[in-house]
């Protein structure tokens, strides 16, 4: 997809879980459209080839293997992304984990925190760090958290997961009131069925053609009216909201979360 929009001319970010799927078509947007790119991800070899995508658009980008989990490793690679960029103006919080829909008995302690590590811990500490950097020079900053439907309605009988992403969208309410006065907007995407590498897995688990359970899934839901819109979700959709939402468009929104899913959730 060509953009012809130069709104980040000038401008840095900071993407996480950007070595496939959402986060690469995230980090690829802003940087079609002028953004200098640090891309994040616990898959050195993914993340290296963004960062390869972006410098084929004209862009500098840096790419930084990191697990969102730890923070000291987290603290380390916002500090790392300030120094090869010099600043930030945009945090986008996109790298999440599930439990497979879990049965409660098979939930143990170490798969509840490494979820809400990732989930939720994560995108605070990147937040605190990134935040004190815009404040401390004036940026009227972009805070975007990726997070999802199911943590608005749980449709999918998930209990770490989509309690995780219920408190990554409480987690924006707060970060906004504090953020605020200080210009700096923070914001979540909710995404629906999206075609993602997670939904792969399951293709080749069940030897089937690549994108053919999220097809079945989102075609059930079709059926059942639940989806209004009759495609599958796509990462570019969700980069189209990010892009908005890190614009100078959106300078008035903020403490929102914002529904990608094709009409799936409506509150």
């Amino acid at each position: 997809m060509e953009q012809s929009l130069n709104r980040f001319q000038g401008k840095a970010a900071l993407v996480t879980g950007a070595g496939s799927g959402i986060g690469r078509a995230i980090a690829l947007r802003l940087a079609r459209e002028g953004a200098d790119i640090a891309s994040v991800d616990v898959n050195e070899q993914g993340v290296q080839e963004t960062a390869g995508m972006i410098r084929e658009l004209g862009r500098a980008a840096y790419s930084f293997t990191c697990d969102i989990a730890s923070v000291q490793d987290l603290e380390l690679t916002a500090a790392g992304a300030l120094e090869k960029l010099g600043k930030l103006d945009i945090l986008v919080n996109n790298a999440g984990t599930g439990d497979s829909n879990a049965f409660y008995e098979d939930i143990d302690e170490a798969l509840w925190d490494r979820i809400y590590a990732i989930n939720v811990r994560g995108p605070f500490f990147f937040a605190k760090a990134i935040a004190k950097h815009m404040i401390d020079n004036g940026i009227k900053g972009r805070i975007i958290n990726i997070a999802s439907t199911e943590g608005k309605t749980n449709r999918g009988g998930s209990i770490t997961y989509a309690s995780s992403k219920s408190a990554l969208i409480a987690l924006t309410q707060a970060l906004a009131l504090q953020f605020g006065p200080f210009d700096i907007t923070v914001n979540a995407i909710c995404p629906g069925l999206i075609d993602t590498p997670i939904w792969h897995r399951s293709d080749k688990i069940m030897d089937l053609a690549q994108g053919s359970t999220i097809k079945m899934v989102v075609e059930t839901a079709m059926d059942s009216r639940m989806i209004k819109i009759a495609r599958v979700g796509m990462p570019d959709d969700i980069a189209g909201a990010v892009a908005f939402l890190a614009s100078d468009e959106a300078s008035y929104i903020t403490s929102q979360a914002i529904n990608v899913c094709g009409g799936l959730e409506v509150h």
